[in-house]
């Protein structure tokens, strides 16, 4: 699914800074590796010197790479890859939808975040934001047959996203939008398992209804009640879940 600031205009650093972080990813330049000089990488992608140190400090800004003086610029061990950027995550989109180590890291993530959101929803959440929850589930329940439409899919997130957003805290919101792209990538490779969401609709609801009623345990409860069954289908896609 593509990203919609791509279809914008973009400055030369940030496609080179793509070019080369693509090439990282995909292992044509391996970890440990140095990087090809200055000047062959900026003749290799048409480039300016200025413009390819810059694409340089944005890949290191990602953890791709590290700009060693003397030594040159080393590709970074994957561990120290920031997989919640999401030009990381869009440039390995085609490998971690198939990754069932990423799908299940990341549902357990789900499982520390989400219910505490709900949870915190439940007690903070204005009249508003509750309506917006509302909205996005009704909208899910509207395309719930329709599963395979990407507007089923963006109001998904985007109800996990405004119960995140009715918190009342900064912190778990910021966290929320910060995997979006991810859970993004989560609910696309979930969306492909034949009536996945529709098993899972009710939980939605459920979340839904204990955050506009006020009740923070049963909202954690149902969120985790969601998760667990969001986590048996990630597991399910994969012959041999981790």
């Amino acid at each position: 699914m593509a990203d919609a600031r791509r279809t914008g205009w973009r400055p030369g650093s940030a496609q080179v800074a793509e070019g080369i972080g693509k090439a990282i990813i995909d292992g044509t330049y391996a970890v440990g590796e140095k990087l090809p000089l200055e000047a062959d990488l900026a003749h290799q992608y048409n480039a300016s010197r200025n413009t390819l140190r810059e694409a340089m400090r944005l890949l290191a800004a990602k953890n791709l790479v590290e700009i060693a003086p003397r030594r040159g610029t080393v590709v970074r061990q994957r561990s120290a890859w920031n997989v919640l950027d999401s030009d990381v995550l869009e440039w390995s989109a085609d490998q971690l939808l198939n990754d069932p180590t990423f799908m299940e890291e990341f549902v357990r993530m789900r499982f520390v975040i989400e219910p505490a959101a709900a949870q915190e929803a439940a007690r903070n959440a204005t009249e508003a934001e509750i309506a917006t929850i509302r909205s996005a589930y009704e909208t899910i329940e509207r395309l719930i047959d329709h599963q395979d439409v990407p507007e089923c899919l963006e109001a998904d997130l985007a109800f996990h996203i405004a119960v995140a957003d009715a918190t009342g805290n900064r912190f778990l919101k910021s966290v929320a939008h910060s995997i979006t792209y991810a859970m993004r990538l989560n609910f696309q490779r979930l969306f492909e398992a034949p009536h996945n969401l529709t098993d899972n609709l009710e939980n939605h609801r459920l979340v839904m209804e204990a955050i506009a009623d006020r009740d923070p345990f049963e909202a954690h409860s149902a969120a985790l009640e969601l998760l667990a069954k969001a986590h048996a289908a990630t597991r399910n896609l994969f012959d041999d879940p981790p």
